[in-house]
This record gives C-alpha cells, sequence and structure tokens, in this order.
C-alpha cells in the first residue's frame, strides 16, 4: 500500500512538473506569435521563469476547437475569446468554461466601452486585446497615377473604380469565398449608408429590414460587383492579401489588421485608407469598429499562477505597446505607444472619433440569438445574392424573415 501511495504521489508530482512554468495558448490569430515570443523574453528576462506555448488555429475552424476541448479537459490554460454579446462566449461562461479575473488582474487602463465587451453579471471575464477599424483600404500610388481623391459619396467610389477599370486595374478585390468577409462588407457599407439613427430605430422596432433604405444598401452591394476581380466568388481573403499587396487590385473592403501581413508581403506598398462613403455630402461617414476580443482564463488552466502573471502584464501599456509594434493593430489598451505610420495613426483618429455608435454586425443584439443576422443571413444570403440566386430585396426578406421570429420589437412589423 504504502508503494502504490509513494507510486501516485510521483505520478502527481511529475504532472505537476510537466506543467510547472508552461502557460498554454490558443489563438484564431496567426500573427500573433510574435507577440508572445516577445512577452516571453521579456518576462524571463525580469526573473519570471514563464515558458509560453502559443498555438492558432484556423479561424472558421477555432471556436468549434476550443469548445470541444474545454468541455472535454483538454483545453489550454489561456484562450483568445470572442466578444460580448455573443452566443458563443456567454455559452461558456454560463457552463463555467472561461473563469472571471476581476479580482486578479487591474483593469485601470481599459474605457469602460471595452469593458462593457467583456463583462457578463457585473464579471470580467478576460483582458481586451484588439480594437479593429474596417472599411477602404487603397493602394495610394494608384490614385495619384489617375489623379484620383478620396472619394466623399458613394457615386464618386464608383467613379474611381471606373476610371481604375478602364485602365486595366481591377478596382476591387473581394473574398467571395469567405462569407464572414461579405458581411464584414456589408456591416461597413451599412453604418455609413443607413447611418447609426437608423441602425438604432432597426434596434429599437422603428423600423426593419424590409425598409427600401435597408434594400437599396443590398442594391449598392449588388451593383458594385461589376468591379471586381473576375471570380471572385471562388477567392479566399489569403488570395487577396497577395493581390492586393503586390498591385494586382487597387482597394479591398478590409479591417486594419490586414496591413501588417501587406506590408510583411511586400515593404513598399503605400496604403492609405478612407471610411465607407454615404450616399450625399451632407451625410457623416462612419466607420465600423469592434473589440476584436479577450484574453481570457479557462476552467482547464494547470498552470494558474503564471497565467494570471501573464493576464496582469496583458493588462499593461507595455503589453500593447509590443501588440502594436508587431501586428500593427490598435491595442485596447489605453496609455500604450503606436509605431508612427499614418494608417495606424488615421485607423486610431478614426476609432476615436468616427465610430458608429449602433452596429448590426459583430457586436449587435442581432448576433446573440438564432438565426442570426451575421451567421444565418448574411453569411448565405451575401453570397447567394452576389451569386445571382437571390435579389437584393429577397435578401432584406431574409434577414426580416429570420431575425422576426425572436427579436421582439421586430415581431408582426
Amino acid at each position: 500500500m504504502k508503494k502504490k501511495i509513494l507510486l501516485v504521489a510521483v505520478m502527481a508530482l511529475l504532472v505537476v512538473s510537466a506543467f510547472a512554468g508552461k502557460v498554454t495558448i490558443w489563438s484564431w490569430r496567426t500573427q500573433d506569435a510574435e507577440v508572445w515570443q516577445k512577452i516571453e523574453a521579456l518576462l524571463k528576462s525580469r526573473g519570471q521563469d514563464i515558458t509560453i506555448e502559443f498555438t492558432a488555429y484556423a479561424p472558421t475552424e477555432y471556436d468549434s476547437k476550443v469548445n470541444l476541448a474545454l468541455q472535454t479537459g483538454t483545453g489550454p490554460d489561456i484562450v483568445y475569446s470572442r466578444r460580448l454579446p455573443g452566443g458563443r462566449t456567454q455559452v461558456l461562461i454560463e457552463n463555467g468554461l472561461y473563469l472571471p479575473i476581476s479580482d486578479h488582474v487591474d483593469l485601470t487602463y481599459f474605457p469602460q466601452a471595452s469593458l462593457n465587451s467583456v463583462t457578463w453579471e457585473n464579471k470580467v471575464y478576460g483582458v481586451p486585446f484588439a480594437v479593429q477599424v474596417v472599411g477602404i483600404y487603397y493602394n495610394k500610388d494608384y490614385y495619384d497615377q489617375f489623379d484620383l481623391k478620396e472619394p466623399t459619396t458613394w457615386d464618386e467610389l464608383v467613379a474611381n473604380a471606373e476610371v481604375l477599370k478602364k485602365n486595366g486595374i481591377d478596382p476591387f478585390f473581394v473574398s467571395g469565398k469567405e462569407a464572414w468577409t461579405l458581411t464584414m462588407q456589408h456591416a461597413m457599407v451599412g453604418v455609413s449608408i443607413l447611418g447609426p439613427e437608423w441602425i438604432k430605430d432597426l434596434t429599437e422596432g422603428k423600423t426593419n429590414f424590409l425598409d427600401p433604405k435597408f434594400t437599396d444598401v443590398n442594391k449598392r452591394l449588388n451593383d458594385l460587383k461589376i468591379y471586381y476581380q473576375n471570380g471572385f466568388m471562388g477567392n479566399s481573403s489569403v488570395d487577396q492579401d497577395a493581390s492586393f499587396a503586390f498591385g494586382q487590385t487597387a482597394m479591398v473592403f478590409y479591417g486594419v489588421w490586414g496591413y501588417q501581413t501587406w506590408k510583411q508581403l511586400n515593404p513598399d506598398i503605400n496604403v492609405g485608407y478612407f471610411m465607407v462613403p454615404p450616399i450625399t455630402t451632407d451625410q457623416k461617414p462612419y466607420a465600423y469598429t469592434y473589440l476584436d476580443g479577450a484574453i481570457a482564463l479557462t476552467s482547464n488552466v494547470k498552470n494558474m499562477e503564471d497565467s494570471i502573471e501573464i493576464l496582469k502584464f496583458c493588462a499593461t501599456p507595455e503589453f500593447g505597446t509590443i501588440f502594436a509594434g508587431v501586428t500593427y493593430n490598435i491595442p485596447a489598451v489605453t496609455g500604450s505607444t503606436l509605431p508612427p505610420d499614418p494608417v495606424l495613426q488615421e485607423a486610431l483618429e478614426v476609432y476615436s472619433n468616427h465610430a458608429s455608435p449602433y452596429v448590426y454586425w459583430v457586436g449587435s443584439v442581432f448576433t446573440t440569438q438564432k438565426p442570426s443576422l451575421y451567421d444565418d443571413v448574411l453569411s448565405p444570403g451575401m453570397q447567394e445574392m452576389y451569386a445571382g440566386k437571390l435579389t437584393p430585396e429577397g435578401l432584406s426578406k431574409m434577414a426580416q424573415d429570420a431575425i422576426s421570429q425572436w427579436y421582439p420589437p421586430l415581431m408582426n412589423k
């Protein structure tokens, strides 16, 4: 019996030793690998013997992998979590698979707006890591070559596209194979064309998806596809990055997270940014922005002490400076130093002064239940509309039929 007890004790000690000093982190962001290498080196230089094992999965597979791993007890210490509100993160919290960090981490450097996106029942579940700014990123050399100006109206945007097309340049590269990029495109166009007040009215049930204004957005996007690259429905965001970086296309509907990749592929690329222009000059343009997510502690944590130390560091401006320097993303933590890059500085200015206060994509009430406007309407609907299988009016009806099933303000409208 004594031998058995000793054997169990030795095995337990070996298990503990295997995880001592190592913290495992999962993410959907491959571009963050260097961030964690730098953080590990910094912590070790300060006498904290912590080894960080960072693993990134494809964004389309990530959520299901995390869900399954945490439920089976095979998950990591820390994960990148999606923001709230949203069914994916909320369910994990309700099932106890994410742990609150409020009692362990000083969150002084975060504005309340960011913390709202990671708070559930007055407890904070993660350290916000990035703010994303989406819009139209363009090749400034082409704009200079053809004497084009940043458009202030939708018609000016179309006119620019016409000039580029006549000169043999693909005006836009669109990743039609990846539905999420199309829903994001719709969301960023909507905040400027419809405006935040219309979206607020939609949220309150004062209008609905059958409003001609919503159908007009669908129609404008459908009409714009003549300026997309040939075979755009078969292309991915990886194809887009290469095409845009090497000057094969002039503009992309995308987010600031792509900037790092474009610069890595082609350090000489000259990138500009503008918000999607509204219909008329008397309308104010808005940008779709959102908190990308948070760095969260899981119930599978094996190295609690060192995981908490990492989360504490993630809540400091020093983390934000490293994160921005590597990824060229805007850190969620305030007080950080950003690289002196004009595109990054403009994205930060847009986030600070032109972010739409109301949205209908990620971060909205319309994505919190099923059918979701994101997953079940705009994702398949935009692909079907672009493929000629659904009319702009049909997409509006699809949205209204889906959301009115469960969202009280739109019922019986």
